[in-house]
């Protein structure tokens, strides 16, 4: 039996984990299409998105925005390949014969380094979007089933590995999906998992929607981590406390999965904060951005670049109010693959920028640092204007 901090009428849906029907509201994402709405679990503290909706008929169109309407690019998987193979390396013999599971395949990343540093294994790379799938269609040793991993009926335990990234924030029945990649593998079969971590919420530099369309469950290092374990896991590698960004677990097969799930009033209540605090200081974040984007404006006549043509930038020019128009160059290495322009300026590769630029705007969290080395190496002269700082002195200014 859970019990749960949120008193209050029943839904008519309960928590995909603990089954409690007290699923508290607590937001509605910025620029939804989809209708979704936020509600923390009173009784684990589980937080998800309602309505579970099911993938329509129809893809979208790749919207990059800083909305909740963001996704459908579909190339971020790219970036997790290491730290997974990594992970995996660190608790598996990859020179023994062994079989896995690849649950969302995408562009073959994943695959392709799994298969070249274990060169007797073999694959199953599971895939559904029909744009991408086909990236895996010619690799050695690789069986592609073009299918959502809740529709699959694969036989107990035939793979030594599932490996899964970045997919199931997606799925309407996450739990039931764990338990059935611990049905899946041998006894002492290996999990690698990774998802969008709810800690980035706390970050005082969070300006873009998190709560994204396509993702209906999300997940703290505490939820996920009694989630796997109550599907017949245990955990062997946590999550680094330092990522505030992902949440990347290996666990091993050692149990079956749990029949009664108890209560966690205490992460139920943090997540509640959580929410109360990532509203108040997104709010707060967006109206500094017209601050930003002035001191930014304020640069010409002088030549400027700016390295990162995501959900900041799109943030900056539409509630920011920047003018795209003033730059020199607008940098993006990897969105360059997928679309031409951004907000009408030509999207470039590092290639392009100018060793005379007098200034780069790097519009990135995540690869700040590497963005930066990059700049410094092409463009050794430049001004260099790291987002971070940006909006912290807009933050400050509005303060004052």
């Amino acid at each position: 039996m859970v019990t749960e901090l949120f008193p209050g009428p029943v839904m008519s849906v309960d928590c995909d984990f603990c089954r409690s029907l007290s699923l508290q509201f607590a937001y509605t994402p910025d620029g939804t299409t989809r209708g979704l709405k936020v509600y923390v679990c009173g009784g684990c503290g589980l937080v998800q998105s309602l309505p579970r909706v099911a993938r329509t008929a129809d893809r979208q169109a790749a919207a990059v925005s800083g909305g909740a309407d963001w996704g459908n690019v579909r190339y971020g998987k790219g970036f997790r390949t290491t730290q997974a193979l990594d992970a995996l390396a660190r608790h598996a013999d990859l020179s023994a014969p062994l079989t896995l599971l690849d649950v969302g395949s995408n562009r073959g990343s994943f695959a392709r380094a799994f298969l070249a540093k274990a060169p007797h294994a073999a694959l199953i790379a599971l895939e559904p979007d029909e744009r991408h799938a086909d990236s895996c269609a010619d690799l050695p040793r690789t069986e592609l089933v073009r299918l959502r991993t809740e529709n699959t009926a694969f036989a107990d335990a035939g793979f030594d590995i599932v490996h899964s990234c970045h997919t199931i924030e997606h799925l309407a029945e996450p739990f039931a999906v764990l338990k059935d990649h611990a049905r899946v593998l041998k006894p002492g079969g290996l999990l690698v998992i990774d998802a969008p971590n709810t800690a980035l919420l706390g970050g005082n530099d969070i300006v873009e929607e998190w709560f994204i369309d396509k993702h209906l469950f999300h997940f703290s290092a505490r939820t996920l981590s009694r989630m796997i374990q109550a599907a017949g896991f245990t955990i062997i590698e946590q999550n680094d406390q330092k990522d505030a960004v992902n949440l990347l677990f290996v666990a091993r097969k050692t149990g079956e999965p749990a029949i009664d799930i108890a209560g966690d009033l205490t992460e139920a209540a943090e997540a509640m904060a959580l929410m109360a605090r990532y509203q108040r200081t997104r709010a707060h974040n967006l109206v500094a951005l017209t601050q930003a984007a002035q001191e930014l404006n304020a640069l010409k006549p002088r030549k400027v670049a700016l390295w990162g043509a995501g959900r900041l930038f799109d943030l900056l020019v539409r509630d920011g109010g920047f003018d795209p128009a003033t730059l020199a160059v607008l940098i993006d290495t990897h969105l360059k693959k997928h679309m031409d322009s951004r907000h009408g300026v030509a999207l470039a590769t590092p290639d392009d920028l100018p060793a005379d630029i007098d200034a780069v705007v790097v519009m990135s969290r995540m690869f700040a640092d590497e963005i930066t080395a990059e700049v410094q190496r092409r463009a050794p002269r430049a001004q260099i204007i790291l987002y971070a700082d940006l909006l912290g002195r807009a933050r400050l200014n509005r303060a004052a």
